[in-house]
């Protein structure tokens, strides 16, 4: 199997309870087969504990939170107790591999990581250069491909390739015009009539508002069509309510005011911090194309995750009084990853045509 991950995989290492926002908080902690089994086996005091706090519904098994919103094992250190007791090798799976991630298709593995974890991107922002992606190959088999899926994913990882050399090619052009070029080879791709494409609209309008230039033709949804369509996710953390109710008040007059500043006072240095999260984006969500068929889905997940994220940094900027570090960067996109990322239901609203009614 052909193994590809980013060169910031290799960086990271848990920090336990240094950490600003626990893993073992605000997620009930699913339970693989596997780890209910050795949990159920387990004799003593800690093995009743441990069978005490397991819960059964509808074909999953869980953790359920306590009423302090934390896992039951999450000690008053932010340890866990599972591992302390334990050892780390009897840690659900899920708890092994957060922030880490693994998307097979065929002979192919994509492994990647997830904003959502805080410590990940302090790691991710704080690199001054472009992503590099490495690949390395194991005799492990994946699932044998018919001959046209196989033709797909090599299309598609291409074409994703493609897309990220676009936004890293040196010299760099301003990411709006890397972005247009994006859209344009996706558009390509797929050969949309352009009078029926939903990337034409006003530049303001867009994300890459967040780096105005004259020319540019994006998404034509409104700002508050955005805002309407985050109000249809599934809220996974408290903090995302709270967010979406400040966005909604965010005029957009004052918006434009506060994004010129925002893009003043961070420079060359906001500009990269975007780019590197379009590159995150890119490389995360492309490849679903090669199993759903469908490249505008994940080139909407690109644009409106990108736009979202941008009015969030210009929210904090605003509320800092013009003040936005590389941990602000970091939290924003934490929150919108904690929110987005870690639900199918809520990815699947990302990707899907926006619907007004």
């Amino acid at each position: 199997m052909i193994c590809e991950y980013p060169d910031y995989y290799e960086k990271f290492h848990c920090i336990g309870g240094s950490c600003p926002d626990t893993c073992c908080a605000g997620w009930e902690v699913d339970v693989d087969e596997e780890s209910l089994n050795y949990y159920k086996s387990l004799e003593g005091p800690f093995g009743d504990r441990l069978r005490s706090h397991l819960k059964e519904e509808n074909d999953e098994v869980y953790f359920p939170l306590t009423k302090e919103n934390r896992c039951p094992f999450l000690n008053k250190s932010n340890l866990c107790d599972i591992y302390i007791e334990l050892g780390e090798e009897s840690l659900c799976q899920v708890c092994t591999e957060y922030p880490r991630y693994f998307m097979d298709v065929g002979n192919y593995e994509q492994i990647d990581m997830s904003l959502s974890c805080m410590e990940l991107g302090r790691i991710f922002f704080s690199d001054p250069g472009p992503v590099h992606y490495i690949r390395s190959e194991n005799d492990v088999l994946g699932e044998e491909l018919a001959p046209e899926e196989e033709n797909e994913l090599v299309h598609v990882l291409a074409l994703r390739n493609e897309a990220i050399e676009i936004l890293q090619e040196a010299p760099l052009r301003p990411l709006t015009e890397q972005l247009k070029d994006v859209i344009s080879l996706v558009e390509d791709a797929v050969s949309l009539d352009p009078s029926v494409s939903i990337l034409e609209g006003e530049e303001a309008n867009v994300l890459s508002a967040a780096y105005h230039h004259h020319n540019a033709a994006f998404i034509s949804e409104t700002a508050d069509d955005l805002l309407q369509l985050m109000t249809k996710l599934e809220v996974l953390d408290e903090r995302w309510t709270n967010e979406l109710d400040k966005l909604g008040k965010f005029a957009e007059t004052d918006f434009n005011e506060q994004l010129k500043l925002f893009k003043k006072t961070l420079g060359s240095q906001g500009e990269h911090w975007f780019r590197r999260l379009s590159v995150y984006f890119v490389y995360r969500y492309f490849i679903d194309a090669s199993m759903d068929g469908d490249l505008m889905r994940s080139l909407r997940i690109l644009i409106r995750s990108l736009r979202i994220i941008l009015r969030m940094a210009v929210l904090r900027f605003k509320e800092q009084g013009g003040s936005f570090t590389q941990m602000d960067m970091a939290d924003v996109c934490h929150l919108y990853s904690k929110e987005v990322e870690h639900s199918d239901d809520n990815v699947e609203i990302m990707k899907a045509p926006f619907d007004k009614g």
